[in-house]
């Protein structure tokens, strides 16, 4: 079952738990919480709680995440419905069984593709099924029988796989994102690509360890307490430094070798760009007098171009046989004249960074004493 691994008396522990988080951080029993949303309850529905409280993280300002589900539920809500009991927040998601085996189906299907994560699962509309996943595998029953899931499917071990490589595909674009501001003297945004690489990789190798996601905010938390040798390995990115230009390569240098411990990722442009594409969204230009324009029919605006990015927006055009509001351009086919327009034109938003393959698990190695 989904959400009940473990013995008996482990569960009960869990439930205590957390029960003496509500009432430390918002004096609410878990009473009171059942309470307040037993009207969203169908005949054999189990309720179960998951998110940062449950995982022995949180403060005041948590809210508790809920899942309300069974085989018989009825009207199955992807978005969670908000209900208040003082300060205490509390989410809650209703889904009928067959739908979480549904949503589950699909992220094995999504490990299985040899595309990018996010073509696959981790689009707009499925951006918090990663997390949701998780409350279901690692939450914790606090009333009703649980769930009764497939027993062929190790639940765990698929929501930390997708993690793991939805953090990974991370990694590898901040990587190059890093190494692509460094030549084009970009410093403070080299700086924070690489620190936020080295977050992702942190997030992938917890995920591994079999420790439910709890998002970005936890990391330091998460680290500290389950993972002391990884959070060696983040101290010195933990912060962003006082900004000095010429410590820029050094710093983000220091950070691709911290993940290079971590995950067996080549992190180098020459083994990143092969499989990277800028992909326009909407834009085209124009000339209006003296002044040379990109237009965005994305965001209704226009930027002034000089001479020399004109001419860049030109040659990059005519790459593509002419000038195509979907235009897609391998990294690896850009002049470095145009890697630097579309980097700083990705930095705003204009153009997306993508991938023509994922980081699938024969390329998803960790490196030796790290992350296994």
């Amino acid at each position: 079952m989904a959400g009940t691994e473990g013995t008996i008396e482990e569960g009960t522990g869990r439930r205590a738990a957390l029960a003496a988080r509500l009432r430390d951080h918002h004096g609410v029993s878990l009473e009171q919480v059942l309470a307040e949303v037993a009207y969203l309850r169908d005949e054999g529905d189990s309720v179960i709680a998951g998110g940062s409280l449950v995982y022995g993280l949180g403060n005041h300002l948590s809210d508790l995440d809920l899942l309300i589900a069974g085989a018989t539920t009825m009207e199955s809500s992807r978005v969670p419905l908000e209900q208040w009991i003082g300060s205490l927040r509390i989410d809650v998601w209703k889904l009928a069984e067959d739908l979480i085996e549904e949503t589950f189906e699909r992220a094995e299907r999504a490990l299985a593709d040899p595309g990018a994560l996010h073509d696959s699962f981790g689009d707009s509309d499925h951006e918090t099924e990663p997390k949701l996943l998780h409350r279901i595998a690692f939450g914790v029953v606090i009333d009703g029988a649980g769930l009764e899931l497939s027993p062929g499917r190790d639940h765990r071990a698929v929501a930390a796989d997708l993690v793991v490589r939805e953090y990974a595909e991370r990694l590898r674009a901040s990587a190059l994102l890093a190494r692509l501001a460094l030549r084009a003297d970009r410093p403070l945004a080299a700086i924070v690509n690489a620190r936020q690489a080295v977050e992702e990789a942190l997030n992938a190798a917890i995920a591994n360890r079999g420790l439910p996601y709890s998002g970005d905010k936890w990391l330091g938390e998460r680290l500290l307490h389950d993972a002391p040798d990884l959070g060696r390995l983040y101290e010195p990115f933990a912060c962003l430094p006082d900004f000095l230009a010429a410590e820029a390569e050094a710093f983000v240098e220091e950070a691709l070798a911290t993940c290079a411990q971590i995950w067996a990722l080549d992190l180098t442009v020459a083994g990143l760009a092969p499989a990277a594409r800028w992909r326009s969204a909407g834009l085209r230009a124009m000339e209006v007098g003296s002044r040379r324009l990109l237009l965005s029919t994305r965001f209704d605006a226009v930027w002034d171009l000089d001479p020399a990015e004109a001419e860049t927006w030109r040659r990059l055009s005519a790459a593509v046989g002419a000038e195509d509001e979907a235009a897609v351009w391998a990294l690896a086919d850009c002049d470095p004249e145009q890697t630097d327009l579309c980097l700083r034109l990705h930095e705003w938003g204009l153009l997306d960074l993508q991938w023509a393959d994922g980081v699938t698990s024969d390329l998803l190695e960790p490196a030796p004493g790290s992350a296994g």
